[in-house]
């Protein structure tokens, strides 16, 4: 093995060590029994990541030099995974749509999601990382993005399987997740391999992901306060 893969091995291992795949939200959801309007409060948030997530991947391939080949392909093929492979109702937003109906939000209710100041920031340092860097450093962030998504359905698809009210097709966003991250971290790793040159370029390919699995860590931070903040005892 040479040292740009020793480099990007060890970083790999350390997304997959970030604290932010066992935050505090993730192991609540898990463990705690979250009342309907909990869940609405987590979904309206969550899904309006995930809306804009996809637009914003589309806004990394659209800047990424058109001489970087092997990252545009191994980028295309994440962004084709997360809009259905090529049929619309599949596109992962649509099954975690059918989710929010389980729990009685409309198309509409979800319309009129304001977002919180930690979601919003969040897709705004996606935005800033994915549109206005360098490649190399978008590249990071991406990958650090796909490396760290796998561990939230490692807690919410058996956390909402506890309920026993919501039907395997209610829940399909989570379980078909709990396998297709790990083909997305994939093809984000061979992006990488393929892109980055040489030390200097991973380092930078390393700043992207750890100012990323950092604004991640925020991000539920601040959906635990928003979810479960009413739950902690005020002090007078």
């Amino acid at each position: 093995m040479n040292a740009e893969d020793q480099f990007l091995e060890a970083l790999i291992a350390e997304l997959a060590d970030h604290p932010v795949n066992t935050n505090p939200f993730f192991c609540a959801f898990k463990d705690a029994r979250l009342t309907r309007t909990e869940l609405r409060v987590w979904l309206h948030q969550y899904h309006y990541f995930c809306k804009h997530f996809v637009k914003a991947l589309e806004g990394l391939l659209y800047r990424t030099p058109v001489d970087a080949l092997d990252m545009r392909v191994e980028l295309a093929k994440t962004l084709h995974s997360e809009l259905g492979s090529g049929c619309s109702e599949q596109a992962h937003i649509r099954l975690l749509e059918r989710f929010a109906a389980a729990l009685d939000l409309t198309d509409e209710d979800l319309a009129r999601t304001t977002p919180i100041p930690k979601v919003a920031h969040y897709l705004s340092e996606l935005h800033r990382l994915f549109v206005d860097s360098d490649y190399l450093t978008a590249l990071g962030s991406e990958l650090a993005v796909e490396v760290t998504a796998a561990a939230e359905f490692r807690y919410f698809y058996p956390g909402l399987k506890k309920y026993g009210d919501f039907s395997e097709r209610d829940l399909a966003f989570f379980e078909l997740h709990m396998e297709i991250e790990d083909c997305h971290s994939a093809w984000l790793v061979e992006a990488v391999r393929k892109t980055a040159q040489d030390r200097r370029d991973l380092e930078q390919v390393a700043a992207g992901a750890r100012t990323t699995a950092d604004a991640w860590q925020r991000f539920w931070d601040g959906m635990y306060q928003e979810v479960f903040g009413a739950r902690v005892p005020t002090t007078h």
